[in-house]
């Protein structure tokens, strides 16, 4: 019974998850050079400094974001463009694995290194994701990819 019951609580203590940033992870230009490589989980090569998640070679091209793909709209605002709430949107892909919170946190982190939506800025590598303001903003403001995933920040639609 106290096995059953620790075993419980490490799962409810694993699954409670707020939206912020990735903590410890900083963005980086996607121009910057990489170090020492490692495959990580979902077979991306990764640099294995800490802090760093940038994953080797050139950043990634961010895909144009089809509006009536199937998407998954997030209902948890983060601080996003200008200090303003903003949220995120997950788009199904067939091979995409992140969920509500893990791209919010991606677009948190985005933003806390570039508050103001300006296009033609270099893009920035955020967890692993090549992030950047779209040229002319639609519902999509930032999109970012991982090759896998593609999520995108929008305002609140009233």
């Amino acid at each position: 019974m106290r096995t059953v019951l620790f075993a419980v609580l490490v799962l409810v203590a694993g699954c409670s998850v707020s939206v912020t940033g990735s903590g410890g992870s900083t963005a980086t230009t996607a121009t910057a050079p990489t170090t020492a490589d490692e495959t990580t989980a979902g077979g991306s090569t990764a640099t294995t400094e800490p802090g760093a998640d940038e994953p080797t070679g050139s950043p990634l091209p961010l895909p144009p974001v089809d509006e009536s793909a199937p998407t998954r709209f997030c209902d948890r605002p983060f601080t996003g463009a200008l200090g303003k709430p903003m949220l995120a949107a997950v788009v199904e892909t067939p091979s995409g694995r992140l969920d509500c919170d893990r791209a919010g946190a991606v677009l948190v982190d985005y933003y806390a290194e570039r508050h103001d939506p300006t296009a033609g800025l270099p893009p920035l590598v955020v967890a692993g994701m090549t992030c950047n303001q779209v040229p002319e903003p639609a519902l999509p403001q930032v999109v970012c990819t991982d090759g896998a995933d593609v999520i995108y920040s929008m305002w609140p639609q009233t």
